[in-house]
C-alpha cells in the first residue's frame, strides 16, 4: 500500500511524502511477552525487502536557490527488511532537502506494534519544522539569511530537538489512546535522527538505535544507547533514574518487561500507565498482589528526552550510518564502517552500501527487523573514485528530484 501525504511546511515549500505501509498492522502481544523474545520464523530472508521506507523533499527550485551553493546536496541510501520477525515494526525516513539546508534522516524501531513508529515517521519532522516556524529558537538574522517564510534558522538545535521529542511523545500518547487500534495502544518506538549538512551534524536519539560517523576510517559512535543492562556511567544513570521513581530492574529490563529505558509511546510506563501495568502483572501471574502493592511509582519509568550531539563536520568526516539494533546486534560499528568505506572506494553508492549492510545483518542471522540509512558527507576522499549516483536515479520519481 502506497500512501502519499502532503506535509505541512513554511509558505513557498511544497513537500510530498511517499511511504510504503503494510495493509494490516501486526497483532499486539502482551507487553511482557512482546518485550521478551518474540517467536521467529526459521526462514531468514536473504535480501533487503525495501519496505517501510519514507521519503520527502521540498520544492527543488526553492531549496536549490537558497542552499545548493552553500551546502550542496548529500548522497544517501536507505534500506529496510523484516528479517525473521513475524511482523515489520521498523521504519526509515529521509528528507534529502529539509529545513535550513539539512538532510534529515531517521530510523524508528517499533515494539508492541507498528503504530508508534509509523506515527513518528509522519509527525516527528513536522514537530521539528513547526518549532523552527515558531521562531523562539532562532537568532536575529539578515534578510538574505532567512528562509522563504522569513524565518531565521536556529544556530543551536539541542533545546529545539529536545522540546520537539517531548512534545511529539505527548501527542503520540494521546493519539494512541484515542485513535490507535485496541491491540496497539501500548505501542512504542525508539528513534535516532540526524540532521546533516556539509558543515554540521546534529544527532538526537532515544533508545538503542545507533548513529555512527566514519572519520578517516575510524568509527565514532554519536549516540548513547539507553539500556539498563551492562555497566558504565550511562547504564548506571539510566538505572538510577528508573529506580528513583519507584521502578525496578530485573534481567536487564525495566520492570522485567522492556529492554530500553527511553522510548516514544509505551503508555504503560508513563503517567498512570504503571498502575495498570502492575495489575496486569498480577493477572498474568508475573508477580503477586503484595508485590504490586509495594511499588509506589512516582514518575515516568520511560522517557522520550533525547541525548543530542552537535558537531562541526571536519575535513576527514566521510559518511554517517544510522541503523536500528537489528544491524548493531550482529555488526559492530567498526565493522560497519570498514565495510562501507571499502565499498565507497569501489565506487559503490550510498544506496549500494545501505543495501549491503542490511543484507549482512540478515546473513548473520539477526533476530530483529533491520533499517539502515547511509549518508555520504563527501569529506576525506582525496584519491577516491567518484561513486556512481545510483540512489539519485533510484529515488528520482519518489523524491521529485529533477535531472
Amino acid at each position: 500500500m502506497t500512501c502519499i501525504r502532503p506535509m505541512r511546511t513554511t509558505p513557498g515549500l511544497a513537500l510530498d511524502r511517499t511511504c510504503t505501509l503494510r495493509l494490516h498492522p501486526p497483532a499486539f502481544t502482551p507487553a511482557r511477552t512482546s518485550a521478551k523474545r518474540q517467536t521467529m520464523s526459521r526462514a531468514v530472508k536473504e535480501a533487503p525487502e525495501q519496505q517501510n521506507l519514507a521519503f520527502a523533499t521540498v520544492d527543488d527550485g526553492v531549496w536549490e536557490e537558497k542552499y545548493a551553493d552553500q551546502y550542496g546536496t548529500l548522497d544517501f541510501g536507505a534500506s529496510s527488511a523484516q528479517g525473521p520477525r513475524e511482523s515489520m515494526e521498523d521504519c526509515a525516513y529521509v528528507i534529502p532537502r529539509a529545513r535550513c539546508g539539512f538532510l534529515f534522516a531517521a530510523v524508528f524501531d517499533g515494539h508492541s506494534g507498528f503504530a508508534a513508529a509509523q506515527y513518528l515517521s509522519e509527525q516527528l519532522y513536522d514537530s521539528f519544522s513547526d518549532a523552527i516556524d515558531e521562531g523562539s529558537y532562532g537568532p536575529e538574522c539578515s534578510i538574505d539569511e532567512r528562509e522563504s517564510g522569513g524565518i531565521c534558522c536556529p544556530v543551536e538545535l539541542r533545546s529545539l530537538l529536545t522540546d520537539s521529542f517531548r512534545e511529539t511523545d505527548e501527542k503520540l500518547l494521546s493519539w494512541l489512546q484515542s485513535s490507535a487500534a485496541e491491540d496497539e495502544k501500548n505501542a512504542g518506538a525508539t528513534a535516532t535522527i540526524a540532521l546533516a549538512r556539509r558543515d554540521k551534524i546534529v544527532v538526537a536519539n532515544v533508545g538503542d538505535s545507533r548513529a555512527v560517523l566514519s572519520r578517516r576510517g575510524q568509527a565514532v559512535d554519536l549516540t548513547t544507547e539507553h539500556r539498563v543492562t551492562g555497566s558504565g556511567p550511562t547504564v548506571e544513570a539510566e538505572v538510577h533514574r528508573v529506580e528513583s521513581v519507584g521502578g525496578w530492574i530485573e534481567d536487564g529490563r525495566v520492570c522485567d518487561v522492556i529492554a530500553v529505558s527511553r522510548a516514544f509511546g509505551d503508555a504503560q510506563f508513563k503517567g498512570d500507565g504503571p498502575k495498570d501495568m502492575l495489575q496486569q502483572g498480577v493477572s498474568e501471574e508475573w508477580w503477586d498482589q503484595k508485590f504490586a502493592d509495594s511499588k509506589q511509582i512516582t514518575g515516568n519509568l520511560l522517557e522520550a528526552t533525547p541525548d543530542v550531539v552537535e558537531a562541526p563536520v571536519q575535513e576527514d568526516d566521510e559518511f554517517l550510518i544510522l541503523a536500528t539494533d537489528g544491524l548493531w546486534d550482529v555488526v559492530t560499528s567498526h565493522d560497519a564502517v570498514t565495510m562501507a568505506r571499502s565499498d565507497f572506494k569501489k565506487r559503490r553508492s550510498a544506496q549500494d552500501i545501505a543495501d549491503r549492510l542490511t543484507k549482512v545483518a540478515l546473513q548473520r542471522r539477526t533476530e530483529d527487523n533491520v533499517s539502515v540509512v547511509v549518508v555520504d558527507l563527501g569529506g576525506g576522499k582525496e584519491g577516491w573514485s567518484k561513486p556512481k549516483q545510483k540512489n539519485s536515479e533510484r529515488w528520482k520519481g519518489v523524491l521529485g528530484i529533477g535531472d
